[in-house]
């Protein structure tokens, strides 16, 4: 059995590689829906000068807890309102994230296979994806597994648990109590499957739990005064909502049961199918570890990343409301889990195969992609495939079987970052035209009429004001345009600009020939007295 695989050898280079691929999408426009919000509800946080109440639409917001925003907002107030200062936070704690994955596989399994889970978390798509289009996960899937290493190292040291309560802290101020599920279950587990029952009566766990509790206290404090000591405030259409309810109970667990005011339609094999792109191009060695480690219930070092992984996972495809990027905060743990799994094997034929037929897959896959759709400079990318497919040739050995994937991720994040995402969203009629208009109109404010864009709230450099009588300029689509023609309403067109929802991509927009038909258009019109 060998020690390392030759990626190993070259872990520094590999994940410097990765990063340089991903940095671009820092300056990428934010797209609409999730990641144009959020930062339209930080730099609210600037322009208000109000860390407390959160605001979106023009009303109060109670949805996501505050520490996205917060650290969005402190980033603006270092850098400015723009893109790169929104996703930057974001994007440092998805590396940090990549360290604690580092450091928790080591913990347990020593440097060969930290390395090989750093690259494997670093690699995988939706985790790419996410680097780019900025929700709250990158700070989540960061803390949950600083989490759990520190409370693994609670084990044996018992000031770990400050450090573990702290993240478990930030951690629920991102997503709220939920986030006990995987470091719960992984925990609990880890000690059921090692028969390590004295664990439960340990008063350093229950301390644990007091102090994630005291961390959490800022975001209580806020809600606190935002909704519960405003009982006359409306909010889901209704008075007396409590804020802190809503935290504690109907934002997350109320959707998984879908007993909240925000409800959704559930599939049961849902992530089950989306881990297979999503994880990509480790997805199906995913499985297969998970299975082995199944069939070896005895022989795992750690029940941790196992726990944490499947019953969150069970949790999440029996709750009622599923999307693709809640399962990147399990990445850390799939990552830890399936590392080991490759360690121990150290390059089997059928692994190695499985994985050279993967990554060229996604390689020419790309490549097709970038045929169709045509972003500026494609041929440059076409270069770069065409490196990539004679690298892949060289790579013949079994042991050859972290790099042959890592190889694909890179391209992932090459095609992703450099050439698809900042053509796509010159398609994003909202911060086009917002663009234009701080150009040609700047610092007047917008009417949104019969629409909204939370592209072009964020990007624009004046306010923005929802209305149900459309007055000075003002930013509407086709239902607003028809309405102000149906009532003989007088307006001058100032500009017109292609629109298309540019996170629920088809085939017929990917397609240049095709593309036209799929694109809508939003328009900026001058109400005449």
């Amino acid at each position: 059995m060998m020690k390392t695989y030759p990626a190993t050898a070259m872990f520094r280079w590999c994940v410097g590689i990765i990063i340089l691929s991903l940095i671009p999408g820092l300056f990428t426009t934010l797209m609409e829906p999730d990641a144009a919000l959020y930062a339209g509800i930080a730099k609210q946080i600037v322009w208000r000068n109000d860390w407390v109440n959160l605001f979106a639409d023009g009303k109060d917001w109670l949805d996501k807890p505050h520490f996205p925003f917060w650290a969005g907002a402190l980033s603006f107030k270092i850098f400015g309102v723009n893109t790169f200062a929104y996703k930057l936070p974001a994007f440092l704690c998805w590396l940090l994230g990549a360290r604690f994955t580092y450091l928790f596989a080591r913990h347990f399994y020593g440097e060969g296979t930290a390395q090989i889970a750093a690259l494997v978390y670093l690699t995988a798509l939706h985790a790419i994806i996410s680097s780019n289009d900025v929700r709250a996960e990158p700070y989540l899937t960061c803390f949950l597994i600083a989490a759990s290493w520190y409370l693994a190292k609670a084990m044996g040291n018992v000031w770990n648990i400050v450090p573990a309560a702290f993240f478990t802290g930030l951690a629920m101020m991102t997503k709220g109590p939920f986030v006990l599920i995987p470091i719960g279950s992984g925990m609990l587990l880890h000690w059921a499957m090692r028969k390590d029952w004295k664990q439960l009566v340990q008063w350093r766990w229950y301390a644990y739990l007091v102090l994630s509790a005291v961390f959490v206290l800022p975001e209580i404090w806020c809600l606190y005064l935002q909704f519960d000591a405003r009982p006359d405030k409306t909010i889901f259409d209704r008075q007396g909502v409590s804020g802190i309810r809503f935290f504690l109970w109907d934002s997350q667990f109320g959707r998984f049961f879908n007993t909240g005011p925000i409800k959704g339609k559930g599939d049961l094999f849902f992530f089950l199918h989306t881990l297979l792109w999503a994880f990509l191009p480790w997805s199906l060695l995913l499985y297969a570890a998970i299975f082995q480690r199944f069939r070896r219930l005895r022989a795992g070092v750690e029940w941790i990343t196992l726990g944490a992984g499947i019953f969150t996972l069970l949790v999440f495809s029996l709750s009622r409301f599923q999307l693709p990027h809640y399962l990147n905060i399990l990445f850390p743990y799939f990552s830890v889990l399936l590392a080991a799994w490759l360690f121990e094997l150290a390059g089997t034929k059928k692994i190695f195969i499985t994985q050279r037929v993967i990554s060229l897959i996604v390689v020419i896959l790309l490549a097709v992609i970038t045929v169709l759709f045509r972003p500026p400079f494609w041929w440059v990318y076409m270069v770069i495939s065409a490196i990539a497919v004679v690298v892949w040739s060289r790579l013949k050995k079994r042991e050859d079987v972290v790099r042959v994937s890592v190889l694909a991720g890179v391209c992932a994040g090459i095609f992703l970052n450099v050439f698809f995402y900042p053509a796509l969203v010159t398609y994003q009629g909202g911060s086009t035209t917002a663009g234009w208009k701080n150009k040609k109109f700047p610092g007047e404010k917008v009417n949104f009429y019969r629409i909204n864009s939370y592209s072009f709230e964020f990007y624009s450099d004046a306010p923005v004001q929802r209305v149900d009588s459309a007055s000075g300029l003002v930013y509407t689509g086709r239902e607003g345009l028809a309405s102000l023609e149906e009532n003989n309403v007088p307006y001058k067109t100032e500009a017109v600009f292609p629109n298309y929802r540019v996170t629920r991509l088809d085939g017929k927009f990917v397609n240049r020939a095709t593309r036209a038909r799929e694109l809508d258009s939003v328009w900026v019109l001058r109400i005449r007295d």
